[in-house]
């Protein structure tokens, strides 16, 4: 009896339902499609057990490549599945295939690096390492921005690696298990990433807890060839701690918002596969009052037309095939594709519609590298993702989409771009109040 089954660059189970055609989103996880090559590991019958129950367990230790143990860190096991003969992120399937959703399955591991996750779905899957800060409800960041990055994966006598360097889902480590499979004794390496982690304080020493904040991170190589710089939202945890993932070394400084309030680090550096875990920010001011956000207000229906007291326009996401579809959809609302002006305006976005892919009215079409807003409106702001999803050759990439990221980041694609299919729909934007209500007055 067939064990486990190794996907490499997306090898196919044998035995597996066939999912109907799907005309929606494509959130492929490689781009290869599915091959005929299916390993079967019979050697694992010393470390495994089959049971009555379908679900699957998985239990073993996570090790550094030195082989110590990576203790105290979020674990999360991703299901796929197969959707016109591509993989699909289950959890990125959300808005777009509600029966195939599966939320990531949780858990830590302990001080000696064990961990054990029951309940698993049979199927193809992913074993990830999450942020070190969780929300309750579900990981940060939908899965792509782990904490470390794994290396292998070693049930028995095989040992799995990554097709390519991608942070998960675009590049992570896939197999599938079958129905009713215990795996126990499984070994996962990991690489902790390059990280900020900081702590914003008042002035008296109070941490801001629990707070949306604005950063900006500005890195110059330590040769000084080149720089480079990045802004979005973020959030602290109870202790004020944020988190923030760089994959480049250089020197550094880190720029926090808060309500009217800003500080700047001093500059410090990086070395490859260094963490600064001891920035501490400080901010001029007594601890000042504020309405705790929530986590995420993300609207149910698409389709409704939602006011943003902060700058009095309205702005509804709709269903659309392409981007071209998105323009169309947007004069006939006589509105204009989305136009981002700021960090604020980027946190509110994603606070209201979530973190699907959705076209944005940013583009280059008319001069390569002159971006301009479709609106007309003057470009003061950028979110771009510091690295593109996935490796491949691109062609032109003249329009923009946001989304994915936890913070809504920005992605840039052409026809030719592997992620091109990925938007399905788009955030129309329009001075002044909805002629409906909107969601937060109903």
């Amino acid at each position: 009896m067939g064990i486990v089954s190794g996907i490499f660059n997306l090898s196919q189970q044998t035995d597996r339902k066939e999912i109907p055609t799907m005309n929606r989103s494509r959130l492929r996880s490689n781009l290869i499609p599915l091959v005929a090559v299916t390993v079967t590991l019979n050697l694992l019958a010393p470390s495994h057990t089959i049971a009555q129950d379908t679900t699957c367990t998985l239990s073993g230790r996570v090790v550094d490549a030195e082989g110590n143990p990576f203790g105290n860190i979020p674990i999360a096991i991703q299901s796929f599945v197969i959707v016109d003969g591509w993989l699909e992120s289950a959890h990125l399937l959300k808005d777009f295939m509600p029966e195939a959703y599966t939320p990531p399955l949780i858990s830590h591991t302990d001080a000696a690096g064990q961990f054990s996750v029951t309940g698993i779905k049979p199927g193809p899957i992913q074993f990830l390492a999450q942020p070190t800060y969780l929300p309750a409800d579900e990981p940060l960041s939908s899965d792509l921005a782990p904490d470390a990055d794994v290396l292998s994966v070693e049930i028995g006598e095989i040992t799995f690696y990554p097709p390519y360097h991608k942070h998960p889902p675009f590049g992570g480590i896939t197999f599938a298990v079958e129905p009713g499979v215990h795996l126990k004794n499984v070994k996962v390496t990991v690489k902790p990433r390059m990280r900020i982690r900081g702590q914003i304080v008042f002035a008296d020493g109070t941490p801001l807890a629990n707070a949306e904040i604005r950063t900006s991170t500005k890195q110059r190589d330590l040769d000084g060839r080149g720089s480079g710089s990045s802004s979005g939202g973020s959030r602290t945890d109870d202790a004020g701690y944020f988190v923030e993932y760089v994959d480049e070394s250089g020197f550094y400084t880190v720029t926090i918002g808060f309500q009217r309030f800003s500080v700047t680090s001093e500059e410090f550096i990086l070395e490859t596969d260094q963490r600064n875990d001891s920035l501490v920010l400080t901010l001029d001011s007594k601890p000042v009052p504020f309405e705790a956000l929530p986590e995420q207000m993300e609207l149910d229906n698409t389709g409704q037309w939602v006011l943003n007291p902060a700058n009095n326009h309205s702005y509804m996401r709709v269903h659309c095939e392409s981007w071209d579809d998105a323009q169309a959809k947007a004069v006939a609302e006589g509105a204009h594709l989305v136009a981002i002006n700021d960090a604020a305006e980027q946190e509110w976005l994603v606070k209201i519609f979530g973190t699907a892919p959705c076209w944005i009215g940013l583009t280059d079409t008319v001069k390569e590298g002159e971006w301009v807003w479709t609106s007309g409106e003057p470009l003061t702001y950028f979110n771009w993702a510091f690295h593109k999803l996935i490796d491949a050759d691109r062609g032109d990439e003249d329009y923009v989409f946001m989304g994915l990221l936890p913070d809504g980041r920005w992605h840039k694609v052409g026809p030719q771009s592997p992620e091109w299919q990925m938007p399905r729909m788009t955030i129309l934007e329009k001075e002044g109040s909805p002629a409906e209500p909107s969601i937060g007055e109903q």
